[in-house]
């Protein structure tokens, strides 16, 4: 478990969400959220059409985090069932092992609520801690969000195109305070307890 999971945030729009390491007993919830995304959302993700998660795709986006390949997710607080919202993930590039592949999904409607920034931040921090000095990722050139995240946090774009690569260098720069930014409250780990399935 990570030092800096799990945690919960109040977004935005007042809604409290956990955040927490993805695992084996995700399927449900992961094939739950990719259910909420929209078409174009999907193919920002896969850069491609995409209509359902595989049996493959799930047990890979869902396998135990190593130092390798590590996921976050978040879910909201204070419902029957638990809501996936969104996650994260990041997999060590094998031939620069200090470079990190990572890609961020939001369902659709929590987006621009702050949640996206909290993802990347957590996943930085954790990616960071295990000697992960940069972020790389290919963003569609239509997907204005992420790359307005990625400015905002001192990426930049390293070449043009339908699919253009950027780099995250980390650590981030320390989070602006702004009444609009969404806020964390770290929990200690063995406080949270697991929804029930």
């Amino acid at each position: 478990m990570s030092e800096y999971l799990p945690q919960r945030a109040v977004l935005r729009n007042g809604e409290t969400v956990l955040i927490r390491e993805i695992g084996p007993d995700d399927r449900r919830l992961l094939a739950a959220g990719f259910d909420k995304l929209s078409k174009q959302s999907r193919y920002f993700r896969f850069l491609a059409p995409h209509k359902e998660l595989s049996n493959a795709e799930l047990d890979k986006f869902t396998e135990a985090n190593t130092d390798a390949h590590f996921a976050i997710g978040a879910a909201s607080v204070g419902v029957d069932q638990d809501m996936p919202l969104g996650t994260a993930r990041f997999v060590r590039v094998k031939d620069t092992p200090t470079d990190a592949e990572f890609a961020l999904t939001i369902i659709d409607s929590h987006q621009r609520l702050g949640l996206g920034s909290m993802l990347l931040r957590t996943l930085a921090r954790v990616a960071h801690a295990r000697g992960i000095k940069a972020f790389v990722a290919l963003i569609h050139r239509d997907n204005v969000g992420i790359q307005k995240l990625l400015e905002c946090a001192g990426g930049r774009r390293l070449s043009n195109g339908v699919e253009a690569e950027w780099r995250l260098p980390l650590p981030l720069a320390p989070q602006p305070t702004l009444s609009r930014q969404p806020t964390q409250i770290a929990i200690p780990a063995k406080a949270w307890r697991k929804a029930p399935r």
